[in-house]
């Protein structure tokens, strides 16, 4: 995190209004992609996006630490997204978008490979999906996943492992080659 972000940080908690505004552009991206990483469901994605940033927005000038806002952020939609999912008591896969149409060879290879992943992410818990998402695409720590996840790191490992254990033996199924 740059020091501008850790300005806009102290601004916003001190309720400057348009420096979380700021915040929300330059992090909106990143809580989106971790919900659909685990609800796999744009909508829903959208609006548990809304609502970490509402909770964000209520609890700012409880964070100690700005420099911890990118780790306390992702927490929060973490857990938003793992409450949506037990309230809601459903996980949907979201519909591919698009035609795949005429492609060439080597495209509709990496077209079918895109969705091999996406249904075999599909049938992970939503924990396993989380310590996926969390690793894969926002690359953190195991430290840094068991302060957001909040457990013990111990846990997350076990996760991240039997996550990609089922990865894996999804993935062999699907290319028959089990």
């Amino acid at each position: 995190m740059n020091e501008s972000d850790v300005a806009l940080i102290r601004a916003a908690m001190s309720g400057r209004s348009e420096s979380f505004s700021t915040l929300v552009t330059h992090y909106r991206n990143f809580v989106y992609r971790t919900v659909y990483g685990i609800l796999r469901n744009a909508a829903d994605a959208e609006d548990v996006t809304q609502e970490t940033f509402i909770k964000v927005y209520q609890s700012l000038k409880g964070l100690r630490q700005p420099e911890t806002f990118p780790t306390w952020l992702a927490r929060t939609a973490v857990r938003t997204a793992l409450n949506w999912v037990e309230k809601s008591n459903r996980s949907r896969a979201a519909p591919l978008e698009g035609n795949i149409g005429y492609v060439q060879r080597d495209e509709y290879r990496s077209t079918q490979i895109r969705i091999d992943v996406e249904n075999a992410l599909n049938q992970l818990s939503p924990e396993h999906r989380a310590v996926i998402v969390l690793r894969e695409l926002h690359g953190f720590n195991y430290e840094e996943m068991a302060r957001i996840l909040e457990v013990p790191v111990g846990t997350v490992r076990s996760r991240l492992f039997n996550a990609r254990t089922k990865l894996r033996q999804l993935l062999s199924d699907e290319r028959g080659d089990a």
